[in-house]
């Protein structure tokens, strides 16, 4: 059987431990004049008890409308009462399941109510209707999980911001688009219900957000039902871009059984992002270790080098099922490239011999640094290894950085991205994101030093009053020494180093336009983002010492500068005067409301435009101040600044006492993203 024939200001201070869970659950089954359906009070009933009894959902904040008592009349005071309950610290999930209806006429969707009739619409809760009570409750999340034909007609598209419950949301998950929906096997659940509650009740995580739970649904039902679920944002609502998360309820004792009970790789480093320090972390990391050994044997073998053998060794010293072999095997390489270095320095008696070596030695490193910037990554490994067997003491890079490039290699791309993400990761204080990409680079490569960052991680979270940025700084230059180390005489690094921490680096780029536009939003993302990749993307090695890195990116005053036309008449004249920045804002968040690397750039806010009838404009502050060019189409405007270039906006509002201009900025990844100055009249 099928069914159906402005934003706000963020909650700073949210906290998920003082809010309640709401949930209104709608099912109707008893039609009194539509086709009965068998599954959607059963539906309802079974994620209620998933929700109650392994999340933090309490049975007095839930509102059942079951069969008679889903009337038109019942749903709407439902909501009403919610909205009086309801606070900002609070979060609501409402949950349909029943028939829908799509008018084509009106392009509108509608659920239906047990007293709704077929031959009217009037008992018929239209789309409009409910999206206007839903925003009207002042609740931190709002997710609606709808199923029922045609529900996708509720959903908006809109880009997903953060996976992050502190800033606010108002998302739908439907089951299908504009179509019929599966109702399923009589007494069993619908494919979409199935999906949803199937997700949440083998959840092992302490915290499950909306995305990963669409993600799954989507490929459960792929293959079982002729619909496609959908998800959205809730359109002109105080949708900030969020995430609802389910948080699991359970003990630290009942976590763990569940965790022993599934005896995954998965499941064990769950139990250690949530309980760091917990009673049972010294055996789940012993589990860990068993469970991939396995798979790191297999790796050293495939890489039969002497670091891969260490690497099993120290992982596994005292308790490993090969630790005899990998000793053999480790045993018979080091005697074998001793062999070769003895050899090599009988050849290399004479001062031109070792000259003729070394240029071997060189050569291949060349090509291989070559090659591994080109991310040709086998044939990098190949050169690598061959140019061990012209390797003597003295020359550089040292040995253990060729072998770690080796390794490098093996594991590839996606291992690295995952490393230098989880490094940053680190950087920017977020260690449970930092976690999750150390565990993702662990799936393809081996690297002990990916254990020790999950370890200080956990004892970063199991610390939660230190200061981040410090904590993570400290491990940092740890790894950075370890790594300049590595690079022998090459010189102090690799590559060119910052001299100060990003978040106070790019507080000198703070003159001209760009520097409150770009620099804010759009450059301070592009330079931490080279930054990052300047500090830990392995580059090629080079003899020389003390090169410079350039910009490719950059390029001179003559080629960005433009002389702008006079400014027409119009906007022309009522822009002229000083305005004062009273706010900037990034896909309508505030630099207020951004994260703590950007919150000593607050005094951005205080400086001041000056606008002149010639043209020109002035950029000014407490310590400097700089002159632009500007010029006028309509409300189209364009600033100039011999430092960045011309930066096009539109003007939204311009009167005698306030003006918003809104910018489309490049996002560092190829896409773009609207940023928005507001400005008071000085």
């Amino acid at each position: 059987m099928e069914r159906g024939i402005d934003i706000s200001n963020s909650q700073q201070n949210y906290d998920p431990r003082q809010g309640n869970n709401y949930l209104l659950a709608i099912g109707v089954d008893r039609y009194q004049h539509w086709t009965p359906l068998d599954n959607a009070v059963k539906d309802a009933k079974d994620l209620i008890q998933v929700l109650t009894q392994q999340y933090q959902f309490d049975e007095e904040h839930i509102t059942t409308l079951f069969d008679e008592r889903a009337t038109e009349a019942n749903i709407y005071d439902a909501i009403r009462e919610l909205k009086r309950q309801i606070t900002p610290q609070d979060n609501l999930l409402v949950y349909y399941s029943g028939h829908g209806h799509y008018d084509e006429d009106f392009d509108e969707g509608h659920w239906i109510p047990v007293d709704a009739r077929t031959d009217t619409e009037d008992r018929f809760i239209s789309n409009s209707n409910i999206i206007k009570r839903i925003n009207a409750i002042d609740a931190h999340h709002v997710l609606l999980i709808i199923d029922s034909c045609f529900s996708g007609s509720l959903v908006v598209k809109k880009r997903n911001t953060s996976i992050d419950e502190h800033f606010r949301s108002r998302r739908i998950i439907s089951s299908g688009r504009l179509e019929t929906v599966s109702d399923g096997a009589p007494g069993q659940n619908s494919p979409f219900a199935s999906g949803v509650i199937t997700y949440l009740k083998r959840n092992t995580k302490r915290a499950v957000n909306t995305t990963a739970l669409v993600q799954y649904v989507k490929e459960f039902i792929a293959g079982k039902a002729r619909q496609t679920p959908v998800d959205g944002r809730i359109q002109n609502s105080a949708d900030e871009g969020g995430e609802f998360i389910f948080h699991l309820k359970v003990s630290e004792e009942d976590f763990w059984g569940n965790v022993q009970e599934k005896d995954t790789v998965q499941a064990y480093q769950n139990y250690l992002e949530y309980y760091p320090t917990g009673q049972y972390a010294t055996q789940a990391e012993r589990r860990l270790l068993a469970l991939k050994e396995e798979d790191v044997w297999r790796s050293a073998k495939a890489k039969d080098n002497e670091l891969a053998y260490k690497n099993y060794l120290q992982k596994y010293a005292g308790a490993g099922k090969y630790l005899e072999e990998a000793k053999q095997r480790l045993d018979a390489l080091q005697s074998k490239h001793q062999e070769r270095r003895q050899l090599l320095e009988e050849l290399a008696q004479k001062d031109a011999e070792r000259e003729d070596i070394q240029q071997q030695f060189q050569q291949r490193i060349k090509e291989a640094e070559a090659l591994f910037s080109q991310k040709k990554l086998e044939q990098a490994r190949d050169l690598y290894r061959e140019s061990l067997h012209y390797y003597m003491e003295g020359f550089a890079p040292n040995y253990e950085y060729i072998e770690q490039q080796i390794n490098f290699c093996s594991h590839g791309i996606t291992f690295l991205q995952h490393f230098q993400n989880g490094e940053e990761a680190m950087k920017q204080g977020n260690y449970r994101l930092a976690i999750q990409y150390f565990n993702e680079a662990a799936k393809s490569g081996d690297d002990p030093k990916i254990e020790d960052l999950i370890r200080v991680c956990r004892q970063r979270l199991a610390r939660p009053a230190a200061p981040a940025y410090s904590s993570a700084s400290g491990l940092m230059e740890e790894v950075e020494d370890k790594q300049r180390s590595m690079a022998g005489t090459v010189g102090t690094s690799r590559v060119a180093r910052p001299a100060q921490p990003k978040s106070r680096r790019w507080v000198r780029w703070t003159i001209g336009l760009g520097a409150v536009v770009v620099i804010l939003i759009g450059i301070a993302v592009i330079q931490e983002e080279m930054a990052y990749q300047d500090e830990y993307t392995p580059s090629p090695y080079t003899e020389e010492q003390g090169t410079e890195l350039l910009d490719e990116g950059s390029s001179s005053y003559s080629e960005t500068y433009q002389e702008p036309a006079t400014a027409p008449a119009g906007n022309a004249e009522k822009i002229l005067g000083s305005w004062r920045v009273t706010d900037l804002r990034s896909n309508g968040v505030s630099i207020r409301q951004m994260g703590i690397e950007y919150q000593q750039s607050l005094d951005l806010l205080s400086y001041t435009f000056t606008f002149y009838n010639n043209g020109t404009a002035m950029l000014a502050s407490t310590v400097s101040s700089e002159y632009q060019n500007y010029y006028l189409s309509g409300n189209a405007i364009t600033i100039a600044s011999p430092y960045w270039g011309n930066s096009n906006g539109t003007i939204e509002q311009l009167d005698g006492r306030s003006m918003r201009i809104t910018f489309i900025m490049p996002d560092g990844y190829g896409g773009t993203y609207p940023m928005t100055i507001y400005f008071q009249r000085f």
